[in-house]
């Protein structure tokens, strides 16, 4: 029987060197002590060594001095903590070159006990090299996106401030009011531009966060008379791009109904829902309990008689959903209530 245990576990091994004799990467195993019992042919045939001279701690002649501290330092730490690792560092290829390789390792454990380590490394001195030609590049795009953040930030505030004074020197109340709309639609702008401006355009983010976020900046300018409430289920994962117009949008209708729903100091809340629908398909609703659009008013953007929130809103908001390829209801009787559906993307 122990004759045949035996030969169980050598024809393993024997296997075990077949495939990784076969694997299209470098692959090295330690021993508990953390040296090294095992290199796969790959891996004798990047570095031209003989196995003899690669087993135990003879593969570190072949790391490049610069990276050499610091690679053992990875491989000790991590072996002392069992923990899997991940690191670069310059290997001497056979013709006497340096590659870069990226080394990940992994404790194994046979039944139950600690074993030693499996690793594997790759070559990856053409993807760094395409890296670093690139790297002008990227900081350049950088420095231009800054430069035009700080552009806008200020051509934002100083549009902001010419439309509020010509809205305090205005003698007629409608115009003043127009202006006081535009100049806020303008900070709205540059407030939700100014955070998310500064993520990536492939950076993907909690559509909640940037909502309530906008939400909360647009309630804060209504008073204490109106509350604000945010409910979301699941996260809402967007891209920066998709989130932008959304929170515009959020903060437009927000904005809009603590200004109109609560006529004459009336007391009243606002609340923000975002929920997934199905299809790959998220809706954002924001609704009052306030007065409520007048009876005959219409979605489709037609300007309701009284001075009601009502078309020039909603239509900038409609405007601001077609960038997202989203549709627009409006339910109004007792209190108002808009609901923004849109593909999650």
């Amino acid at each position: 029987m122990a004759a045949d245990g035996e030969n169980g576990v050598a024809a393993g091994e024997e296997q075990f060197r077949l495939l990784a004799d076969h694997a299209p990467v470098l692959i090295w195993r330690a021993d508990t002590s953390k040296a090294c019992d095992f290199f796969n042919k790959p891996w004798l045939d990047f570095t031209g060594r003989g196995l003899e001279q690669e087993l135990g701690f003879g593969w570190a002649e072949g790391v490049h001095p610069e990276d050499f501290d610091r690679c053992i330092e990875i491989f000790t730490t991590a072996f002392d903590a069992r923990q899997d690792f991940t690191m670069d560092y310059r290997l001497r290829r056979h013709d006497g070159t340096w590659r870069w390789v990226l080394d990940n390792g992994r404790p194994f454990f046979v039944q139950g006990a600690f074993a030693g380590y499996f690793g594997s490394c790759i070559d990856v001195t053409d993807m760094k090299a395409a890296l670093e030609e690139r790297r002008p590049a990227l900081e350049e795009r950088e420095v231009l996106l800054q430069e035009l953040q700080h552009r806008v930030k200020n051509n934002a505030q100083s549009t902001t401030a010419v439309l509020r004074l010509h809205a305090s020197r205005s003698s007629n109340p409608e115009v003043a009011e127009r202006l006081h709309s535009a100049a806020e639609r303008v900070h709205a702008a540059a407030l939700v531009q100014d955070r998310l401006f500064q993520l990536p355009s492939f950076t993907r983010v909690d559509l909640g966060e940037q909502l309530a976020a906008a939400a909360n900046s647009a309630i804060g300018r209504a008073g204490d008379g109106v509350a604000l409430k945010i409910e979301h289920g699941a996260s809402i994962s967007v891209s920066v791009t998709q989130a932008m117009p959304l929170a515009l949008a959020v903060r437009k209708l927000v904005s809009n109904a603590a200004k109109h729903a609560f006529p004459n100091g009336m007391k009243g809340q606002v609340s923000l829902s975002m929920q997934p629908r199905e299809e790959s398909l998220a809706e954002v609703t924001v609704a009052d309990d306030g007065v409520g659009m007048p009876a005959h008013f219409r979605a489709s953007g037609v300007t309701p008689p009284e001075p009601r929130r009502g078309a020039l809103g909603l239509e900038l908001t409609a405007r601001l959903l077609q960038q997202v390829g989203g549709s627009l209801t409006v339910t109004t009787g007792s209190g108002t209530a808009v609901s923004l559906t849109f593909p999650i993307r």
